[in-house]
């Protein structure tokens, strides 16, 4: 049997729990102070005044005044739905134990008048408070808040305070007779200033990972994980690198929707490679690509794309983006979701990301997993990409990774090389989905006139410097 739903109001959130709240559930709302609880309410309640559903609030912390103007610097003008008698606030900020009897009466009755239809009681630890004994409070909950509530198909909200420091929910008897339950924590950096996490939906397959939340002038948003799925389907369709001289040595091209990993040591032409394969698709396949930078800025691209003899300006107006992250101010969570938003609006086909290395300082021991989100991602967009990682380089051709290469289809290497006392750029094509590609180390080289290009295999008389390719790759 379907259950009926209503959105929470909360960007991102109805996507982890089927839908929404079930309709005429009683949920609870736990953390730490300053963890967003107030915001998330606030949320739930205006997305149902926006549907014409009346909103009650009930608050024995805030004032009426406080809650008007902290939710106006959000954009959510509770004042405007009240003077439509869509919203009523009950302010009990003063409230005591003494006036526990008086203040449920009130509640109640506001209840039976009013008719809300979402109600959120801000914070059930106050009221908790108020009883002697923890029986008398579940009942309360039980009876007055649950069972009335629910018969009156009301979708109500109970918030609760954590201490710091304190590692259990309420006083261990309010989870059992709500419906659901959503922790935020608080944290104390911007690269995750919120977590929300869902230990409970009745009803409900619910995704219990921590998911990021941020706070700004738009009120809350939670930012959904990329899924783990893998979903790479086979395709007969070649995409051309950009790189004179690669295509023919790859089976013509890309296979369309595969992932290619290109790696070496800084300086290699890495960027230069990424770049001339989102030009490629712009100017001559009319295919929109996003360029993904978590190390430069707009500019330091523009600059690099100029210095090669690309128009830039006839790029960006003909499909190509240039999308700037920050690892140092954002979390994975919130930069994989904004590239996500990017592909959509622009349709895009191709899409490079330089460079995958700059998680690592941070979240050496999650690249793996984020790899994983963003091959996700691009599967699920049937993108074909570029991803560029930087590596040490050490003697022949031997690296030092992480175990990422089961994760891309396709895998080019990059370095230097001496010979004959002069550096030279050199490339390996070590792994090409479905195709026969060339197993020579190829001498490639840059220039300001033409970008990357392929001269063609190095001397026979120097391969004897890079024997045992293969065994020592340790990507």
């Amino acid at each position: 049997m379907s259950i009926d739903r209503i959105s929470t109001g909360l960007p991102g959130l109805d996507s982890l729990i089927e839908g929404g709240f079930p309709k005429g559930s009683t949920l609870m709302v736990v953390g730490n102070s300053g963890s967003g609880k107030t915001i998330l309410c606030s949320h739930f309640l205006y997305d149902g005044l926006s549907k014409e559903e009346k909103g009650l609030y009930i608050s024995f912390n805030e004032s009426k005044v406080q809650f008007y103007a902290n939710n106006k610097t959000l954009g959510m003008d509770f004042d405007k739905f009240e003077r439509q008698t869509q919203f009523a606030f009950l302010d009990f900020a003063s409230f005591t134990k003494e006036g526990i009897q008086d203040a449920l009466e009130e509640f109640l009755a506001t209840i039976r008048n009013f008719n809300p239809k979402r109600v959120v009681v801000d914070s059930f630890s106050t009221i908790s408070l108020a009883f002697e004994h923890q029986s008398e409070a579940r009942t309360a909950i039980h009876v007055l808040l649950g069972k009335m509530l629910r018969s009156e198909g009301i979708t109500t909200i109970l918030v609760m305070e954590i201490p710091r420091g304190k590692q259990s929910i309420g006083y261990g008897i309010e989870e059992s007779v709500v419906d659901g339950i959503i922790l935020l924590e608080h944290k104390e950096d911007n690269i995750l200033p919120v977590i929300l996490r869902i230990f409970k939906m009745r009803g409900t397959l619910i995704n219990r990972e921590p998911h990021v939340c941020t706070i700004n002038k738009n009120g809350m948003k939670l930012y959904p994980k990329q899924s783990l799925k893998l979903t790479y389907t086979p395709s007969k369709e070649r995409i051309s690198s950009g790189i004179p001289g690669l295509d023919e040595r790859i089976g013509n091209g890309f296979i369309k929707g595969t992932t290619t990993a290109i790696i070496g040591p800084s300086g290699t032409a890495k960027s230069t490679f990424a770049f001339q394969y989102i030009a490629e698709g712009v100017l001559r396949k009319g295919e929109p690509g996003i360029f993904y930078t978590l190390e430069e800025n707009v500019e330091a691209i523009r600059m690099m794309a100029k210095g090669y003899g690309y128009n830039i300006e006839e790029l960006e107006n003909n499909g190509l983006s240039i999308l700037v992250g920050s690892v140092e101010d954002d979390n994975p969570d919130y930069l994989i979701a904004n590239l996500a938003a990017e592909i959509k609006k622009t349709n895009a086909k191709r899409l490079v990301i330089d460079s995958l290395t700059a998680f690592e300082d941070k979240y050496r021991n999650e690249m793996h997993t984020i790899a994983r989100r963003l091959v996700s991602l691009i599967q699920e967009h049937q993108l074909t990409a570029i991803i560029t990682i930087f590596t040490t380089q050490k003697s022949g051709f031997e690296i030092s990774r992480l175990n990422l290469s089961p994760l891309f289809q396709n895998t080019i290497l990059l370095r230097f090389v001496e010979i004959q006392g002069r550096m030279k750029r050199v490339l390996v094509i070590l792994k090409m989905r479905r195709s026969e590609h060339d197993e020579s180390i190829l001498e490639f080289k840059v220039s300001s006139k033409n970008g990357a290009g392929i001269v063609g295999p190095i001397d026979k008389d120097y391969l004897g410097i890079f024997s045992g390719v293969a065994r020592r790759i340790g990507f």
